[in-house]
């Protein structure tokens, strides 16, 4: 059966189960939200994209050498931008598709919903790149603090960058079969319950998995952290564990922010698998569920703003390497030239420290 039987097959059985004369394309926007919807995540998504993509520009501005903490940061920082860069594109193509549905081809509806598939199934594989970074920030302190005169020689450069790639490269593994779920659709015009069923499985199954294990390592951390510091002496006089300590509590927020505003999308996502199994051609036009599936986005995505504002306002080095970069614009903006508009600048400026800096406090240069 070729491609074209296969496409009328899906449509009879849709006509007759729902009562539907639509292309396959039509069938499926049907159950899409409205324009609206697709107006604030646009815009939400949007506003994660661009704070992920300075923070991760941050970061790299952090003091060298970076510590292995500041690399698991930086990992991070990449998979929250790449994740919700991902889902953005995703966003932005149904949004215009959205717009302009009824002047668009069915050819160009399919290829539309074929790369709005690919994007999405991919975003949604990619995302235990965030909680996979979460966990190894988890396990890296988790070493810190119950082996505090072995950690150094236990987590060295080498094997962390080793650590890295292979998560990397785990999540590759992970993206293949959101790839094939994509071609599937991409092949056939049919986005069917099954396919979105295994989507939906990409996501529960690996994050559970993943946040169960890394609530337990974190309990045994929390609990070897308050036993040290009912010792007040001991904590007091033993600098690196006060910083491990902060550390632990930074990183006991970022996975908090994980758990709990993935949860309900966490509980979404096996609430469709389930309907899906159940009730699988069934069209639904409630108001109600498509309000509670845009505010089960909403948080989920809030994940992406809160991470970079839990270790910026958390960390000194992480400060640090915002001022740089915030010193680097207003260098490139010429901030520091003379406000009266004369062709002088100043050298030295205490936005920069750095002692070849174009500017100097006090002093003007002509430019010409």
């Amino acid at each position: 059966m070729d491609v074209g039987e296969t496409i009328e097959t899906t449509l009879a059985t849709l006509r007759n189960t729902t009562g539907t004369d639509n292309s396959s394309v039509e069938f499926l926007f049907i159950k899409l939200p409205p324009i609206y919807y697709w107006n604030a995540v646009v815009v939400y998504t949007a506003i994660g994209c661009l704070e992920t993509f300075v923070s991760l520009i941050a970061l790299l501005h952090m003091p060298r050498p970076f510590s292995n903490f500041q690399y698991l940061l930086l990992n991070l920082a990449f998979a929250d931008f790449i994740d919700v860069t991902l889902f953005l594109i995703a966003f932005s193509i149904s949004h215009w598709m959205h717009v302009n549905f009824d002047e668009l081809s069915i050819d160009e509806k399919r290829r539309s919903f074929c790369v709005i598939t690919t994007m999405t199934t991919t975003a949604i594989a990619m995302i235990q790149s965030v909680s996979l970074g979460t966990f190894a920030l988890v396990i890296n302190q988790f070493i810190a603090i119950t082996y505090p005169l072995r950690y150094n020689s236990i987590v060295t450069k080498g094997r962390l960058l080793i650590a890295l790639a292979l998560k990397w490269v785990l999540i590759a593994i992970l993206v293949i079969p959101a790839l094939l779920l994509g071609g599937i659709y991409c092949e056939t015009s049919v986005y069917t319950p099954a396919l979105s069923a295994l989507n939906g499985l990409l996501l529960v199954v690996p994050s559970l998995i993943v946040s169960a294990v890394m609530f337990i390592i974190y309990a045994v951390i929390y609990r070897k952290v308050r036993t040290t510091l009912k010792n007040p002496v001991a904590a007091s006089q033993n600098v690196t564990f006060q910083q491990e300590a902060k550390l632990v509590v930074t990183t006991g927020i970022l996975m908090g922010t994980v758990l709990v505003l993935w949860f309900p999308s966490m509980i979404g996502s096996i609430y469709n698998v389930y309907r899906l199994i159940t009730a699988p051609l069934k069209i639904e036009n409630d108001t109600t569920a498509t309000l509670i599936g845009f505010f089960i986005q909403v948080i989920f995505f809030t994940n992406f703003i809160v991470d970079p504002l839990v270790y910026g306002i958390r960390l000194e080095v992480v400060r640090q390497g915002y001022g740089r970069l915030l010193r680097k614009v207003k260098r490139k903006l010429s901030w520091c030239s003379n406000p009266v508009g004369s062709n002088a600048m100043y050298t030295n400026s205490p936005f920069d420290a750095r002692s070849d800096s174009v500017c100097s406090e006090g002093t003007l240069v002509s430019r010409t």
